[in-house]
């Protein structure tokens, strides 16, 4: 099982701060903010579950990539919703 940890940290963060934003949340527009993110961002991949504890709790100590995940969603919400793929 190869996971990258990356992609919940994007699905969280993308749901919590689209509460502040009046755009279209369409599945087509979510998956674009969710490339648009992950296309921003480091993978972190682990291969058990052990290391998706330990991933988890090494991105909530650590305020740089919480900072760095945020602008990229923040980025891709603006982005995305500033010009959609549909009418």
């Amino acid at each position: 099982m190869l996971i990258n940890m990356m992609e919940h940290y994007v699905d969280e963060r993308l749901s919590e701060l689209l509460k502040d934003y009046n755009c279209c949340k369409c599945e087509v527009c979510l998956e674009d903010m969710k490339a648009f993110s992950l296309n921003r961002l480091p993978p972190k991949y682990v291969s058990t579950v052990n290391g998706q504890v330990f991933t988890r709790i090494k991105q909530e100590l650590e305020s740089q990539p919480s900072v760095d995940l945020d602008v990229a969603v923040i980025q891709a919400i603006q982005h995305i919703s500033a010009k959609p793929r549909h009418d």
